[in-house]
């Protein structure tokens, strides 16, 4: 998720993870529970009690970030409630499965088992169970960038939890609904939802949804710029939120809204407590927060004392990788410098501010795109599932049938046994012809799959011809062998053959693993791309990570050399951008790309070190997220000029540690 959504999710999907299960557990009493549950397993009976227990048991190590044994708990519990016919498990069962793949970010899995749970619910009509299920699918589009489908889930959930007055279910998914009516910039709809939830606070006893409530109107609003309801909203959240991590967003929020109303010496109070409140606690984002917003109450007053916070708060958002950071950074501080009267320090910093707001768009519109390709996979899935059932149903009713003309069959098997005595000769001849022409048919195909992407090989079988394609967004991979040719003339032809054979079936192998497509080679180089022939989002994080594997290959036969296979050094070149795709030639035809990028890729190789994966400036902007990039500065490029270029060092660490809602949810 982009870094902009992080205060929308922590704030109003928090409720999702901590009410997916209803049940938490204290470290003693699961080791306790899951012994005891592994006892019922294990006594042998197949019934309903078993369903239960596994279900119960799934839930109980998954508490304990046991992913996989939670997902299998899970499954035989929905294997034998099928068996069973117990409706009420497998509708558990589902749903745990994709709690499980949630935590793996199995997204198009979760929706596939949450949907299957959702109509386990609906036929036991188990409306607390529909109201749960719904509001959770609407965390998964709201995660995935899908506002209105979210809105819609959300909506849904309230229904049927308002149907059967569960107070639990619609105090949580009250605050969703409000909080995406206000990104969507539809304030008195937001307003309108949290008032609702506002009549629910007096008979609860969860502060969380009390200071989502008023965390939620606070926020709106802030954006109306009705900023005397918005500081009494947080002033109502403050005492409740002092011990979680709330606490500092809140200071932070009503530091900014007392300067902009020009309440200054309040506006530093509330801003400086922040900023040492999340510094003690360990809150980077918050402590940049704060940072920014004092930096802009000094903006016209303190140029020395501006300066020094916006540039720490730089140091800090280019640690995080904070792209909003440093967004309000270049802006304060191009305001600051024309404040002081240095106008080509402002220009400097405006620049610097509008590439950063560029960056954001890019990011705001690349999640909209795939919320929209996470719904079309999705119901693509289901799409497949409803096929699946459909062929279920038509064998029912074909096996129905059979029992009727079972009878009409074996005096027609009688009949067609006197004729085929006749036919078996024909028959056979037949048989053999057909053999062949499959026979060769398929091995033309194969042959042609293996030049030819197979919707580029459809496509010419059919018209006999391939239409050029252009691509938005293509990752293109070079590499090369260090010292090959200096090899070349010191090895026998069949040693050299047979070492390049050996590196370029590894690389294959890459290449289908992460669905990449291979181009062609040439001598000793190596040519593959990502993106096409169908479109994706994900292939400048597929083609790094098959580069990573590619340098793995040549280092693991350094370390242990195979017989007859010469050790290399390879030197590997990544850009991403627009390219031209198609087929060249009348007889010995081949799939090939065109364009700029597949030049500036190739040069990235070249001015590669052996080892090294250098990448250029398009592909570090969309993999610097997930990657450790060292900068290589700007690198004189032949026939481009100077050209940013980076060496990618490893993945980062991204997963954090849970929190005890969501390990027990």
């Amino acid at each position: 998720m982009k870094e902009y959504r992080k205060v929308r999710i922590r704030l109003f999907t928090g409720l999702l993870l901590g009410l997916l299960a209803g049940i938490a557990f204290n470290v003693h009493a699961q080791t306790r529970e899951i012994d005891s549950l592994q006892q019922v397993i294990a006594s042998g009976k197949q019934d309903i009690s078993k369903v239960n227990s596994l279900n119960a048991l799934s839930l109980a190590v998954l508490s304990q970030e046991d992913i996989e044994g939670a997902i299998r708990y899970a499954e035989e519990a929905d294997e034998l409630a099928e068996i069973l016919k117990y409706t009420e498990g497998q509708a558990l069962a589902q749903k745990y499965i994709g709690l499980g793949n949630y935590y793996q970010g199995n997204y198009l899995a979760v929706m596939d088992h949450w949907t299957q749970s959702l109509e386990s619910f609906e036929k036991v009509r188990d409306t607390s169970g529909m109201a749960n299920i719904l509001n959770n699918l609407g965390g998964v589009y709201l995660s995935q960038g899908g506002s209105d489908k979210a809105l819609d889930y959300y909506l849904r959930s309230l229904y049927f939890a308002e149907k059967i007055g569960d107070t639990m279910r619609i105090t949580s998914v009250l605050p969703n609904i409000g909080a995406v009516y206000g990104d969507l910039k539809d304030y008195d709809k937001a307003l309108e939802y949290f008032e609702q939830l506002e009549t629910y606070l007096p008979y609860i006893s969860n502060p969380q949804i009390a200071t989502y409530y008023y965390m939620g109107i606070g926020e709106i609003f802030n954006k109306r710029e009705d900023y005397d309801r918005a500081l009494e909203a947080y002033q109502w959240a403050l005492p409740l939120s002092e011990n979680t991590s709330d606490y500092t967003h809140i200071l932070k929020e009503m530091g900014t809204i007392e300067n902009k109303i020009g309440n200054r010496n309040k506006a530093v109070e509330y801003l400086t407590l922040s900023y040492k409140t999340a510094r003690e606690k360990k809150q980077p984002l918050e402590t940049l927060n704060a940072l920014i917003g004092l930096g802009t109450v000094y903006q016209k007053t303190d140029f020395s004392k501006a300066v020094g916070l916006y540039a720490e708060a730089e140091v800090l958002a280019k640690e995080l990788g904070s792209d909003k950071g440093l967004r309000d950074i270049y802006e304060g501080l191009s305001a600051t410098y024309s404040a002081f009267g240095n106008y080509r320090k402002a220009f400097e910093y405006q620049n610097l501010f509008l590439a950063q707001k560029d960056i954001l768009y890019n990011l705001e519109t690349d999640d909209k795109i795939r919320g929209l390709q996470f719904d079309f996979e999705n119901q693509q899935n289901q799409d497949k599932i409803d096929l699946l059932n459909k062929e279920k149903e038509i064998a029912a009713l074909q096996a129905k049938r059979q029992k009727y003309v079972i009878y009409g069959t074996i005096i027609s098997l009688i009949l067609v046994f006197v004729m085929a005595v006749g036919a078996y000769s024909r028959y056979k001849y037949v048989k053999k012809t057909n053999k062949i022409i499959a026979d060769e048919r398929d091995r033309s195909d194969k042959l042609l799959l293996n030049i030819l992407p197979e919707e580029t090989a459809e496509e010419l079988k059919q018209n006999g011809k391939v239409a050029a394609k252009r691509f938005e967004s293509v990752t293109i991979l070079f590499s090369d062998f260090q010292g090959f040719t200096s090899h070349a003339q010191n090895l026998s032809p069949e040693i050299l053959v047979k070492s390049v054979d050996y590196y370029f079936s590894r690389f294959d192998e890459i290449m289908d693993k992460y669905e990449l497509e291979k181009i062609k080679t040439v001598g000793d180089a190596y040519m593959c791309a990502g993106g096409l022939p169908f479109p994706t989002t994900d292939h400048p994080f597929k083609m790094v990570e098959a580069a990573f594997e590619m340098a793995a290959v040549m280092e693991e036969i350094k370390r242990e050399p195979k017989e007859g296979i010469v050790p290399f050094e390879v030197r590997i070149g990544i850009n991403t951008g627009t390219v031209v795709a198609g087929v060249v030639g009348l007889n010995k035809f081949a799939y090939d790309i065109w364009g700029d990028a597949v030049n500036v890729a190739s040069r990235m190789e070249s001015l590669s070190e052996p080892g090294r994966i250098n990448i250029s400036e398009n592909t570090y902007q969309r993999i610097k997220e997930v990657y450790d990039c060292v900068s290589r500065g700007k690198v004189l490029v032949k026939n481009k000029g100077e050209m940013e270029m980076y060496f990618v060092e490893k993945r980062k660490i991204i997963r954090h540690a849970k929190s005890k809602e969501e390990v027990n949810a």
